[in-house]
């Protein structure tokens, strides 16, 4: 076997594997524009629900989330924002200092693994659903702020799981699944940060903007998103630090576009 081929095998496999998890997202809603709309409401005067509606819209996303980007360092030394990134930073560098590793070697049975991991996804995958129904009821039944709901929160999750994959390659955490693994940054992995977190939140978050005074919607979708960010740890997928880092940038992502 060449060299060269064992080494994209083992290498790259977790980058493939996590470009693909980033972008299934954003798959999803592209399949459901061509797909999943009926022919009257593409005929309808609502032209979010074109193709060139979809297109737009997606392309002011982007253009608004790449505007956030160039604001985040002039943001994060603002007093109102230190109040929260001081202790978020604080108690990162004590998880991974003190916190991960013991915390992982607790988790010891397979099937709690499995069953965790299971959950997970099925609550990720729920997520994602609610999105593109949203987005597809929206369309249908011309309901103009439930479909741009679903959108954002689509593009919110697909923002949020970009982010934490350039995250994940500039960190380069072992996995705690590795065997004989201790967390170790630059130590070949993509730990760090937690993507179900930060794409769980970043819904939530959306959610939770959107429909500030249904109390109700707000913390079912926080609650969601908790379970399936928490979840990652008895699955042995993330440490503990990977999920508070993760699920502080999806809602900081789907606070800010929910709020644009």
């Amino acid at each position: 076997m060449n060299p060269c081929d064992a080494h994209f095998s083992i290498g790259d496999k977790a980058l493939v594997i996590d470009l693909f998890r980033t972008l299934r997202i954003l798959l999803i809603s592209v399949l459901v524009v061509n797909f999943g709309l009926t022919a009257r409401a593409q005929a309808a005067a609502d032209h979010g629900c074109s193709i060139s509606g979809f297109t737009h819209q997606t392309w002011i996303e982007a253009a608004q989330f790449g505007h956030g980007l160039k604001a985040v360092p002039r943001n994060a030394i603002r007093p109102r924002n230190l109040i929260w990134e001081l202790p978020v930073l604080a108690a990162t560098g004590v998880m991974i200092a003190k916190v991960d590793r013991p915390a992982d070697n607790r988790i010891q049975s397979k099937s709690l693994q499995q069953t965790a991991s299971l959950w997970s996804n099925v609550g990720l995958g729920m997520e994602i659903g609610s999105g593109v129904l949203g987005y597809g009821v929206g369309c249908a039944g011309h309901h103009s702020y439930l479909r741009d709901i679903g959108f954002k929160a689509l593009a919110a999750m697909g923002a949020a799981g970009t982010t934490d994959l350039v995250l994940k390659l500039s960190s380069d955490r072992q996995f705690p699944y590795k065997p004989n693994s201790g967390g170790k940054f630059w130590g070949g992995g993509r730990s760090f940060p937690s993507g179900h977190a930060a794409t769980s939140f970043a819904f939530a978050a959306v959610v939770a903007h959107r429909y500030p005074h249904k109390k109700w919607l707000k913390w079912t979708a926080y609650g969601l998103a908790t379970g399936v960010s928490l979840s990652r740890y008895p699955a042995k997928k993330h440490f503990p630090s990977d999920i508070l880092v993760g699920a502080t940038l999806g809602y900081v992502t789907g606070a800010y576009l929910g709020e644009h």
